[in-house]
């Protein structure tokens, strides 16, 4: 979601100082996949498509391998790990299904459990 967020961020900077003709490049793979989808449920893969949509411009996204010794990328590894340094958090994470299920099913077993113990 990180790298998804970067690619939000940087849409809306495009479109806000009209940059004309922008090249996004980005080494997460998913994150480009779940922007070219044609169906997606997250709300904010389908805001970002909308807003490459209406820019008047041209936004393209490409995708490079990670960790090849591109400046850019690795300059945007570096900034983002500094960032996990900081604690004020500002973006928080619906819980995926994965997760709630996860939890849920660890509830069950624990509950279940003490049942057992009992």
């Amino acid at each position: 979601m990180a790298e998804v967020i970067a690619i939000q961020q940087t849409v809306q900077c495009v479109k806000s100082n009209d940059l004309g003709q922008v090249n996004i490049i980005c080494d997460s793979r998913s994150a480009l996949m779940a922007l070219s989808a044609v169906e997606e449920a997250r709300d904010i893969i389908n805001n970002i498509k909308e807003d490459i949509k209406e820019y008047k411009g041209k936004i393209t996204l490409t995708c490079i391998r990670a960790h090849m010794g591109n400046f850019g990328t690795e300059r945007v590894d570096q900034l983002a790990k500094e960032a996990t340094l900081i604690s004020d958090e500002t973006i928080s994470f619906v819980p995926s299904r994965n997760q709630i299920r996860n939890e849920g099913n660890k509830i069950i077993k624990d509950l279940w459990q003490n049942r057992w113990n009992d």
